[in-house]
């Protein structure tokens, strides 16, 4: 039992430090051997754990992305609306600045990801993107015009460029903002601005509105 929990925590510390590095680094900047300093074992330890760089790259992807998508998946499954929003948006956000290399990790990913094939996006668009774009397509078919038509595909890319890239500035934020970006208070107050906005985008103009209603007496 010991040695099963040596083992798995060797294994967990390769992963935050592989998360880390690649994160600053990019896959192609970072070495095995840099890994394996971080994580304080062997370079062997790292291949006997994962084989291969590559492998150790997608098992990253995985133990970054699984939290993301878990709550992603919860939200969609129940209905929309501003308290489940506002408690999903804050319990991602706050898992974010917890984990300050997840969200730069998928930022490097999205702008490097062409140069050693695209493994965030397989794991990332199939879970997330494609079941939240169909969900506000539902959504828009079956309000009988209440839901904007916007387009479903790019508000999910940029609401999740949004969310990640917050949690890459924190020096510009701090700056702008006079204050922590990641303190409680802040999390809460940029939680309340992604809802109002995100519910404001979901709106039709006014005109579609009175549309709608006449359409439907």
């Amino acid at each position: 039992m010991a040695e099963q929990a040596d083992i798995q925590g060797r294994r967990g510390a390769i992963l935050e430090a592989a998360t880390e590095l690649f994160a600053r680094r990019g896959f192609g900047g970072v070495a095995i051997q840099e890994i394996a300093d971080r994580a304080g074992v062997h370079k062997t330890t790292v291949l006997y754990q994962f084989g291969t760089k590559e492998a150790l790259h997608e098992a990253v992807l995985d133990h970054a992305l699984q939290p993301v998508i878990t709550m992603m998946n919860e939200f969609l499954d129940g209905e929309f609306n501003r308290e489940r929003l506002s408690w999903h948006l804050y319990q991602l956000q706050s898992r974010l600045a917890e984990n300050p290399s997840v969200p730069r990790l998928m930022i490097r990913e999205l702008l490097e990801g062409d140069e050693y094939g695209n493994v965030y996006i397989d794991r990332f668009v199939a879970p997330v993107y494609e079941p939240a774009k169909r969900r506000i397509e539902e959504a828009q078919r079956a309000s009988g015009g209440k839901v904007a038509d916007i387009d479903a595909a790019l508000f999910v890319h940029d609401l999740h460029v949004q969310i990640m890239s917050y949690f890459c500035h924190s020096q510009l934020l701090e700056r702008l903002l006079g204050h922590d970006p990641y303190s409680v208070d802040a999390l809460i107050a940029r939680r309340n601005h992604m809802v109002d906005q995100i519910l404001a985008q979901q709106r039709p103009p006014r005109s579609d509105i009175a549309l709608a209603k006449a359409s439907s007496k």
